[in-house]
């Protein structure tokens, strides 16, 4: 057993998904015998991976020997690859569990799971295993030649997950506090009817069976808590963003859908939307919501938006949630706003400046010297009005981090489709 210190955890979202109880793990490769090595406690284990994220992740790579945090699913198959370097013995991968410790607030407990010698492929080392889990969670990895952290360079590195859960699935609009119409005059369920459509239509590698509409003063026994005539806050009128409670609808059809939660506004200026990239969770969960408001803040008051501009956002959110990043890189995204809360889980990685997708183009615009390397995703006026945003070729793309008007049909790229429809598969549904 190792003990790590749960501040350091919490920078890799080990603190939201650790769990106490835990079905076995099986892998196609087992190396015999040989000693435990343990992460490196005496550091922060401050960088992960998400199953078929091909971004740079240089930072992972490079901290993978003495400790990373992956991303795992019950139910789900994995690689984890990367370079050979022909200057070093073939290392070991162990992998490990971690779990919270009765007498410690401060300390979480990992137990190794198994020891993997790769297998060649090509120029590359491929590390395989299947994974049982009751629910999402987080493993942490050593990486070792007799007993000792692994000298050699770890390059392109890649973590793969294949699942075999359906690509249907349904959506659970929650409707929270009092609701006016749209900007354009529409009502909820006119709102829904769009939403319904445009989902369809752009999530065209995966089948959207249905939208459920409910309203949060309804629920069965939460229903008094989400009183149906006062405007909700996310962030102010509970200090859970997510309003995660309500995911989980406990209802036949609602159980496992994707919960989109709309609410009067987001207590961050200029946030109309709100989601944890690669959330991982449909139904009942912590942060397991996409989050869209009707009204976004504006300076000193709120703006009410348009349904199409609510309906762009929850199609933008729900990418995150499916483990999609912006097709340009803005300085919210690595983390280099003083305003990031540490439970952003965002963590500084020069190298992710772009989402290493071949058919998503990136602006140019955010990196210009005049902006100090990358744009934050807040003030969007004045950066169109400052930058033209306008000129950026990946402004017709959903993932593209800023809402602009009047840009025309917007879409997802076939890659990011395939990211949408592997997690989707991967997500116990």
């Amino acid at each position: 057993m190792k003990k790590f210190c749960k501040k350091e955890l919490l920078w890799a979202f080990l603190c939201i998904f650790c769990a106490s109880f835990f079905t076995s793990c099986s892998e196609s490769v087992d190396a015999d015998g040989g000693s435990v090595l343990s992460p490196d406690s005496s550091r922060p284990i401050a960088h992960k991976l998400y199953p078929n994220d091909i971004a740079k992740n240089d930072s992972a790579a490079v901290n993978l020997a003495r400790g990373i945090a992956l991303v795992v699913h019950p139910g789900a198959s994995y690689t984890l690859s990367f370079d050979i370097d022909s200057t070093q013995p073939a290392p070991e991968l162990q992998l490990f569990r971690t779990y919270d410790l009765a007498y410690s607030k401060d300390l979480v407990g990992s137990s190794r799971i198994r020891t993997l010698s790769p297998t060649v492929v090509g120029n590359r080392y491929v590390y395989s295993f299947t994974c049982e889990e009751n629910k999402m969670s987080i493993w942490l990895t050593s990486l070792g030649v007799d007993g000792e952290y692994y000298k050699g360079k770890v390059n392109n590195i890649r973590f793969q997950g294949f699942g075999s859960y359906s690509d249907h699935i349904s959506i659970n609009l929650i409707v929270v506090g009092s609701m006016d119409k749209t900007l354009d005059g529409k009502n909820i369920d006119e709102l829904a009817s769009d939403m319904l459509k445009l989902f369809r239509e752009k999530y065209y590698g995966i089948t959207i069976d249905t939208l459920y509409v409910r309203y949060a003063h309804n629920h069965p026994t939460l229903g008094p808590y989400y009183p149906g005539d006062q405007p909700w806050v996310a962030g102010i009128s509970s200090e859970d963003m997510f309003v995660s409670e309500l995911a989980g609808w406990p209802e036949e059809g609602l159980r496992n859908a994707l919960n989109i939660v709309l609410v009067h506004s987001i207590k961050n200026k200029d946030v109309m939307g709100y989601s944890r990239i690669f959330s991982g969770i449909l139904g009942a969960g912590k942060q397991s919501s996409v989050v869209i408001g009707e009204y976004v803040k504006r300076g000193n008051g709120y703006e009410l938006l348009s349904s199409y501009n609510i309906i762009i956002t929850a199609l933008h959110e729900t990418g995150h949630f499916f483990g999609l990043r912006h097709t340009s890189t803005t300085k919210r995204d690595l983390g280099l706003l003083d305003d990031v809360e540490d439970d952003d889980g965002v963590i500084e990685d020069l190298s992710n400046v772009e989402d290493g997708l071949k058919d998503t183009p990136f602006c140019d615009v955010f990196s210009s010297p005049r902006n100090t390397l990358y744009k934050s995703s807040e003030g969007a006026d004045d950066y169109a009005l400052e930058l033209d945003l306008h000129s950026c070729p990946d402004k017709y793309n959903i993932m593209f981090p800023v809402t602009l008007d009047k840009v025309g049909v917007i879409s997802f790229s076939k890659q990011q489709m395939e990211i949408i429809r592997s997690s989707l598969m991967i997500f116990p549904h």
